[in-house]
């Protein structure tokens, strides 16, 4: 896992870097996920940008679209485009690369995504196509928790059990920190784990930040369910005057001297 945590520890900074120049939102939401992408793209998924025929490959969704960078600079260490071009693009007026994903496989991006709660009903379609078709490869969604308190969620986590979806995985960034405070507060999910699982969904709970958790999780067969990691995280993990604090939801880095202290303290 070495490895793994070599590449997160590299994109934390990026995201920081990147956070800095263009001042941009959602830093928190941003680290508290990072790790999960990381395995995701380079331990667990068959997705890269050589493989010629996409139908037969994984699929990832990111659902929680207010994370987008955590997305982008996975992308870029996966080599689907250049350092220079996320800098040219990103959060620039015309830009490509915005502050929630717009569709563009070539860029792997599979989804548009930024309003809350639509990724695992799109995530639940393609994965009920694969297996209608007789096609390999799996699908990934990652969701946010208060992002579970759409009602679409719960119509596709009923979809999903219905047809005995096994090629599906849904992972919850589960923080308990949304946009207007801590989740359980707003709306409680709890039991978490016990709800999904009375809809039909094989539930496992890990610690979002452990890479060997989280494979074994990932990695775990089912015959003929789909499956939900809820994945306990820490909003702005990282960075200490970030962490667990609402605010790092819409903090920006306004000052040389902040993005100074943060990098150094990434190191």
């Amino acid at each position: 896992m070495l490895k793994l945590e070599k590449i997160t520890k590299e994109l934390r900074k990026e995201i920081i870097r990147i956070s800095y120049i263009k001042k941009a939102h959602h830093i928190g939401s941003e680290l508290s996920c990072i790790d999960i992408l990381v395995i995701l793209y380079f331990s667990i998924m068959n997705i890269k940008p050589s493989i010629k025929n996409k139908r037969f490959r994984d699929f990832f969704l990111l659902s929680k679209g207010h994370a987008a960078l955590a997305l982008y600079v996975v992308l870029c260490k996966k080599g689907f485009f250049s350092k220079e071009f996320l800098d040219q693009e990103f959060l620039v007026d015309g830009g490509i690369l915005g502050g929630h994903p717009d569709y563009n496989p070539s860029l792997g991006i599979e989804f548009s995504s930024g309003s809350l709660g639509h990724g695992l009903s799109v995530g639940a379609g393609i994965a009920l196509a694969k297996k209608r078709d007789n096609i390999p490869g799996n699908v990934y969604v990652l969701l946010g928790d208060g992002e579970c308190n759409e009602g679409m969620i719960w119509e596709a986590i009923m979809f999903g059990s219905s047809f005995k979806l096994n090629n599906l995985t849904a992972i919850i960034d589960y923080n308990n920190l949304q946009g207007l405070g801590k989740s359980n507060k707003i709306i409680n999910l709890e039991p978490l784990d016990k709800k999904f699982k009375s809809f039909g969904w094989d539930a496992i709970k890990v610690d979002g930040h452990n890479f060997n958790e989280l494979k074994k999780a990932l990695t775990k067969k089912n015959i003929n369910k789909p499956k939900i990691i809820i994945a306990k995280t820490v909003k702005g993990m990282g960075i200490s005057s970030m962490q667990n604090k609402l605010s790092s939801h819409y903090q920006t880095i306004n000052s040389e001297l902040q993005f100074e202290k943060f990098l150094k303290e990434l190191k």
